[in-house]
């Protein structure tokens, strides 16, 4: 099943990131391609572990978008990931990686924003509190999911199954030990949720999901912008 959203909502959001955009009026932009009649988000509703999860992102023109964000957040995670689409016309693509979506199962959750040339938000879709949500298991009857007219997706090697540097295996790096509990970790470490050392950071200093997507968006606007590309998307 494909969860298709047409009704992508006006970003003008009380509370954290009130502060990121103010609403305004549309601008009319020249059009490269078709252009859509109605903002569209579309994306996988389930999806097998360690396979990438596409997203489609479809904007009329009149909205002034230049760049389209994704910020996610697996389950399990404390923070909020951030990509940025690639943009064909009025089109945006992309993907969660395999690495990103792991071996974990549940809910991945999205908030799509884009914005102008000045990178003033215009539109975004998904709220914290009302996300798109993917859910990821561990096997499908049919196998991984992809987008209409996409091909599917390819999964990543398990390094579980595929020990790095093991003859014929990627070579992964190993940027976490593993761990039973936090006395397994170094000094300023913690035993994390999955099993590996993460720096240690108190219950206390985690915001709420509103201001933790309020920075993950701040930090996303600072970096420097995507050049716009076809996506890598493969198409019957």
């Amino acid at each position: 099943m494909i969860e298709r959203s047409t009704s992508a909502r006006r970003l003008c959001w009380p509370g954290a990131l009130v502060l990121l955009a103010s609403c305004r009026p549309p601008e009319t932009r020249a059009v490269v391609g078709p252009e859509p009649t109605q903002p569209v988000v579309e994306y996988v509703s389930t999806q097998e572990i360690l396979t990438p999860l596409p997203l489609h992102v479809w904007l009329p023109a009149r909205y002034g978008a230049e760049r389209v964000l994704v910020f996610f957040k697996t389950w399990g995670s404390q923070h909020w990931g951030s990509l940025e689409l690639s943009r064909a016309g009025q089109t945006w693509a992309g993907e969660i990686s395999c690495r990103e979506v792991s071996t974990v199962t549940g809910d991945t959750r999205y908030y799509f924003l884009a914005v102008d040339a000045d990178n003033r938000a215009v539109i975004g879709s998904g709220w914290p509190e009302w996300p798109h949500v993917a859910t990821v298991v561990h096997k499908l009857p049919d196998g991984p999911r992809s987008l209409p007219g996409m091909a599917p997706p390819l999964r990543c090697h398990d390094p579980a199954d595929c020990p790095p540097d093991f003859q014929g295996c990627p070579a992964y790096a190993v940027r976490r030990p593993s761990c039973r509990e936090s006395s397994d970790c170094r000094a300023g470490m913690q035993c994390d949720w999955d099993g590996y050392c993460s720096p240690e950071s108190p219950m206390d200093e985690l915001g709420s999901d509103d201001v933790e997507l309020a920075t993950a968006v701040r930090a996303a606007l600072r970096r420097p912008r995507q050049e716009a590309s076809t996506s890598r998307a493969t198409y019957r």
